[in-house]
Parts: structure tokens; C-alpha cells; sequence
């Protein structure tokens, strides 16, 4: 641990062979990133970042964001993706001192980083580096980091006030295979289940909602960044049936979940548009990534 607040961050190596887009998805921790090969644009509030291969970018949390990978073949599209506490960017900003803060958090990107900070992110990055340190020094690296991406103007907007559908989120995240009830969310928040659904229906939002979007959420990621079969990332999100997920996936996506990871089909646009690139999908690990 870094501390008895900070988890050692583990990155994610995201692939993709088809071209698609992917709408209103949310990550629960801020994002650095690097995109290795393809393009990557990110939508938030009607505007467009676009990353190409060797830039890198800063996504926020909780935030809706459109995410368009694009393979250019005949490699796949590919991210390396690292997730950072937010708390770590608001003590690194305040050491900083004189930084400027969007008062929104909204994607930023920067096409280059100094040769010293780009060696800094590919270390974090490595599996184990992080965990051989000390607690102290590996929030320490990660603060060095978090303070280069700011100096090159990738800098995370000010928090929100906190949403009870953020907190839900996070909960429902924690374990997608348990299967959660009102019931369970509404004891675990301290009020009735009808204060719970009032409180929800005020944001907007519904806890089946919720509940099927993250599961959903965390289903793309262990299809991009995993080579689980797909019966078991069935498992991983809470259905015993494969084919159920799969019609779900494809209800919330618009894609069949084994097109994420090659396939030739087209689809119509529900949750997303999709324009196969004639690559394939791989993997490497983690959970609610920004895709």
C-alpha cells in the first residue's frame, strides 16, 4: 500500500482490432495514458480529444466520455493506461502551488513528454516496479508523474460534488459478481431502500440502471485488456449465462462482445459504431479503464 488510503495503481494494456466507439463510459479513478498505436479520440461536453500513436493523455473520473479507438492496420489499436488516485493529483497540484485547476474535469492531452518523464510513465507502468518500493516512494514517483503531465498541460479539473450514482458505482465495482440487490445498496448507504431510489431518481438514474452499466463497463475492459474466455467474463460481471451477457453487451454496446476482440460483423449503432480494421484483439490487465 502507499499509505492506508492509496492502492498500488496497476496499468492496463488495451487492444483492439475492429475500429468502434464506445459511448458513456465512465472510469472511477483518473486515467494517465499513452496511446501506442492507432488513434484514440475522446469526447466529453461536444469536444473531441484526439490522440495519435506516441501521445499521451489525461482522462478524468466520472465523467461520461465517448471513447473512439481506431486500429491502423496491420497493427491493433493500443493503449497503455494507468490508473491514479485523484487524491494524488490534488496534493501534487497544491505542492505546485501557482497551477491553474480547471474548475471541470474534461480529457487533456499532451504529444510529448520530456525523455525523463516518458522513462518515469513506462516505469510506473511496469508490472512490480511500483510494489518493490517503499509506500512513501511510490506515492512520491507517482506525484513526480502526476506534476510532469501537468507542466506539459495535462491537468485534472477540479472534483465534483460527489453523486450518490458515483458512490453506487464504485460499490457495485468493488465486486461485479456479487449479486447486488436495493436492498444490499440501500443498507451499505444507511437509508431505506425508498430514500435510495428517490435519491437516484433525482440524478436521473435507477439502481438496475447502474448496476447493469457497471458490470457492463467492467465487462469491455476485461474483453480489451484480458484474454479470458468469454464464458468466464460472463462470470466476472455477474451472468451464468453466456449468451445472456452476450445480448446485454450487444444491447448496451452494439456489439457483439467477441467483435471487440477481431470479429468481421457490422452492427447497427446503438451504443456504438463499429468499422472492422481487419485486426485482432489481445489483452493485459486491469478493471474500469477508460477503453
Amino acid at each position: 500500500m502507499l499509505d492506508e488510503v492509496f492502492p498500488i495503481p496497476t496499468r492496463a494494456l488495451i487492444r483492439q482490432g475492429g475500429r468502434a466507439c464506445f459511448f458513456r463510459l465512465v472510469n472511477t479513478s483518473p486515467l494517465l495514458i499513452q496511446v501506442q498505436s492507432g488513434t484514440k479520440i475522446v469526447m466529453a461536453d461536444d469536444k473531441a480529444l484526439r490522440l495519435e500513436a506516441g501521445a499521451y493523455g489525461l482522462l478524468p473520473d466520472y465523467r461520461p466520455l465517448t471513447m473512439e479507438n481506431i486500429p491502423k492496420a496491420p497493427q491493433k489499436y493500443q493503449t497503455l493506461a494507468l490508473p491514479v488516485p485523484r487524491q494524488l493529483f490534488e496534493e501534487a497540484y497544491t505542492r505546485m502551488g501557482s497551477l491553474a485547476v480547471p474548475s471541470r474535469p474534461v480529457p487533456t492531452g499532451t504529444s510529448k513528454l520530456p525523455e525523463e518523464a516518458a522513462a518515469l510513465f513506462e516505469y510506473c507502468c511496469q508490472p512490480g516496479n511500483l510494489t518493490r518500493l517503499p509506500g512513501a516512494i511510490a506515492k512520491a514517483r507517482l506525484m513526480e508523474l502526476i506534476t510532469w503531465f501537468a507542466l506539459c498541460g495535462a491537468v485534472l479539473g477540479q472534483c465534483q460534488s460527489p453523486r450518490l450514482e458515483d458512490r453506487l458505482r464504485q460499490m457495485i465495482e468493488s465486486d461485479t459478481t456479487f449479486d447486488w440487490t436495493l436492498a444490499h445498496a440501500a443498507s451499505s448507504f444507511n437509508m431505506s431502500e425508498a430514500t435510495l431510489r428517490r435519491k437516484l431518481a433525482a440524478e436521473n438514474t435507477g439502481f438496475s440502471e447502474i448496476l447493469s452499466d457497471t458490470r457492463m463497463n467492467r465487462a469491455l475492459g476485461l474483453i480489451q485488456t484480458t484474454t479470458l474466455p468469454m464464458a468466464q467474463v460472463a462470470l466476472e460481471v455477474g451472468y451464468d449465462s453466456p449468451s445472456q451477457f452476450a445480448a446485454r453487451f450487444k444491447e448496451r454496446f452494439g456489439v457483439n462482445p467477441r467483435h471487440v476482440r477481431g470479429g468481421s460483423e457490422r452492427f447497427e449503432r446503438i451504443g456504438a459504431e463499429v468499422e472492422h480494421s481487419g485486426a485482432e484483439v489481445e489483452h493485459s490487465g486491469a478493471d474500469a479503464l477508460a477503453r
